[in-house]
C-alpha cells in the first residue's frame, strides 16, 4: 500500500506533450465555434431588431388599455416613435428608435421577398402611415414590419405582422416560407 501511494505522487500531472496537445485540440475548436457564430450573428441581429418592434408595439397596445388613451406608432426615417395623447389634444413622446443606432447592421427590407406571413402582396418594408392604438385594444391602420441583415452571406429576414385586433406576431423567413 505504502509503494502504490508513492508512486502515484511521483506520477502526478501531465506531460509536456498532452499539453499541448489539449490547447492545440482547444484552439482548432474554438476557431471553427468563432467562424460559425459569425455566420449566424445577421440572423441573431434581425431577430433581436423584430423583438424589440414587437415589443414596443405590444407596450404602446398595453399602455393605451391601461391609461385609457391613444397611443400611436409612427414611422420616422430608418426608425420609429412612439406617442400618446397628452390630454390637451397634442402627442407626446414616450420612446423613440433608430434601427442604425441600435443594430447597425439591420434595416427594413424584404429583398426577394413578395408575400407576407399571410400570403398577401408586400407593400412596403415598414408602415407608411400611423398606426393608432385605442384604449380597447383595438387598432387603426395594422401593418407590418420588415426587417432584414444588411451583412452577410445568408439572408436573414424577419417580420413583425400587427392585426386589427392588436395581435403581434414575428416571423422568420427560411428557405421554405415564414414560420
Amino acid at each position: 500500500m505504502f509503494h502504490l501511494s508513492k508512486r502515484l505522487q511521483n506520477d502526478a500531472g501531465l506531460t509536456l506533450i498532452e499539453v499541448l496537445v489539449a490547447c492545440s485540440l482547444l484552439g482548432i475548436v474554438s476557431a471553427i465555434a468563432a467562424t460559425n457564430f459569425t455566420a449566424m450573428r445577421p440572423a441573431f441581429e434581425t431577430r433581436g431588431a423584430a423583438l424589440l418592434v414587437a415589443g414596443d408595439l405590444n407596450q404602446a397596445r398595453m399602455a393605451a388599455i391601461q391609461e385609457a388613451r391613444v397611443y400611436e406608432y409612427v414611422p420616422i426615417a430608418g426608425g420609429y416613435r412612439i406617442q400618446r395623447d397628452d390630454g390637451a389634444g397634442g402627442r407626446e413622446t414616450v420612446k423613440q428608435r433608430v434601427l442604425g443606432t441600435e443594430f447597425p447592421h439591420v434595416a427594413f427590407g424584404h429583398t426577394g421577398v413578395t408575400q407576407d406571413p399571410y400570403t398577401a402582396a408586400i407593400g412596403a418594408a415598414a408602415p407608411a402611415a400611423t398606426i393608432t392604438f385605442h384604449s380597447n385594444g383595438t387598432v387603426q391602420n395594422p401593418a407590418s414590419v420588415y426587417l432584414e441583415a444588411t451583412v452577410g452571406d445568408t439572408r436573414a429576414q424577419h417580420a413583425v405582422t400587427l392585426s386589427a385586433a392588436g395581435r403581434v406576431r414575428v416571423w422568420k423567413r427560411g428557405t421554405s416560407g415564414w414560420s
